[in-house]
């Protein structure tokens, strides 16, 4: 069933959002959309989500179907015609500030800073911890396993595990900025130019009855492929099929939970049958750690796929939040600073220094920006993009500049130290003034 982007949320944020409308809380006020941890062993996050964010905001509305249907609901009995009447006119015209996508951070640094009246605002929580979380822990799951594979392409074959298409292809676009070096998802290769890639499968197989007629029949369409599933009952067995093409095998692809001893065996075994140039594919419940020691002891793998740890899905470690930091109450903006608010009150920025960041006051970043560089930049105001959409392969390369100039201790699969974020004197007298 389709719903328009306003109703892609939760119930709650339409009821918080028709009780300020009705009581006349409109102000506008600023949430800052942050990751309050890092999961465990992870010693940075990649920011990523924001374009789908800038798409999803600019078709932020609700169709006159919803509105009479929502007015309808027992909940909303109460509830004043006015609201109904701002939901059914309603489009985003709120400013946006944001970490360019690519860039890592850390804890209590918003990714996204959203300023809007408050009762807008607020029914944008679940879809932008939804396309952010997604996105920036695949990302980063994504650079982590790229990291560990120590040069060895690492290839997404984690939409078949996601929740449906549109979380597949964010995770895919999450996994490119990432650092993967292809994908199996057949939208992202169309729409986002990612190099695609696939094997033939089990079923494939088992629908020709004799693995050599699979073979052939793969062979004849698609000659230039070239990457073939051995089977998992014998992959041993699998290489001698390839005897009479074998110049033509690029590749084969081991899925196996225990890929050191037998990526060695069928090794010995392409070597032995003359195909010392066909690499090998590795695949089974692999992540940054797997990979890593599957590097660390020489497993003769080229290549990794990787599914289920690529697939679409928060990662709870990050515990992504989306807070209230300041508001305005009649001609005054004023940082939020009860229980429920952001980690830190106020508008804020963050400024990135070669040894350390620094959380501070928005109106305090002119002078820390002249030595230090201000990572939040304004990319919508009143409602529309201050630019163009940028290219993936830009913010691709932003991700592996910036993820190589990390300190080596944090970029372990199992990081050791945290980086240094401090706060400024103001943002510190400022939390403390509750």
């Amino acid at each position: 069933m389709h719903a328009s982007a306003g109703l892609v949320g939760e119930f709650y944020q339409l009821v918080l959002a028709a009780t300020y409308h009705g009581d006349g809380l409109w102000g506008e006020a600023t949430f800052d959309l942050y990751p309050r941890a890092l999961p465990a062993g992870w010693g940075y996050l990649v920011a990523a989500g924001l374009e789908p964010i800038l798409s999803m905001l600019e078709a932020f509305s609700f169709t006159e179907a919803e509105v009479r249907q929502l007015a309808a609901l027992p909940a909303f009995s109460r509830a004043p015609s006015s609201f109904f009447d701002a939901l059914g006119r309603l489009r985003f015209a709120g400013d946006v500030a944001a970490i360019p996508e690519g860039t890592p951070v850390f804890p209590n640094e918003p990714i996204v800073r959203i300023t809007a009246p408050i009762w807008v605002a607020t029914m944008l929580e679940t879809r932008l911890i939804q396309l952010a979380g997604t996105a920036t822990a695949v990302a980063t799951r994504a650079a982590r396993m790229v990291d560990a594979a120590a040069g060895r392409p690492v290839l997404d074959f984690g939409s078949r595990r996601s929740a449906g298409g549109e979380s597949s292809l964010l995770a895919a676009r999450a996994a490119w900025i990432g650092g993967v070096s292809g994908t199996t998802n057949a939208h992202a290769a169309i729409a986002l130019g990612i190099p695609p890639f696939g094997t033939m499968s089990d079923t494939f197989l088992a629908a020709y009855g004799r693995d050599a007629a699979a073979y052939d029949a793969f062979r004849l369409h698609f000659p230039d492929l070239g990457y073939f599933a051995l089977p998992d009952h014998d992959p041993l067995d699998g290489i001698a099929r390839f005897a009479r093409f074998k110049d033509r095998v690029n590749a084969v692809r081991i899925d196996h939970e225990d890929l050191l001893p037998l990526s060695r065996s069928v090794r010995a075994s392409l070597d032995t049958a003359g195909m010392k140039h066909t690499r090998i594919l590795g695949s089974g419940q692999l992540d940054e750690t797997a990979i890593a020691r599957l590097v660390r002891l020489e497993a003769p793998i080229q290549m990794f796929a990787v599914g289920r740890a690529l697939a679409a899905g928060v990662e709870p470690g990050m515990q992504l939040a989306f807070r209230i930091a300041e508001l305005q109450r009649g001609a005054v903006r004023s940082p939020v600073t009860r229980a429920g608010s952001a980690r830190y009150p106020g508008k804020k920025q963050v400024i990135r220094f070669e040894s350390h960041d620094l959380l501070c006051l928005d109106v305090e970043a002119g002078a820390w920006s002249r030595t230090g560089a201000a990572l939040l930049r304004p990319v919508m105001a009143a409602g529309r993009r201050l630019s163009e959409p940028e290219a993936l392969t830009t913010i691709r390369d932003r991700r592996a500049a910036m993820v190589q100039a990390l300190p080596g201790p944090l970029r372990l699969p199992v990081a050791t130290g945290a980086r240094d974020v401090r706060i400024s004197d103001g943002l510190a007298a400022l939390a403390l003034a509750e």
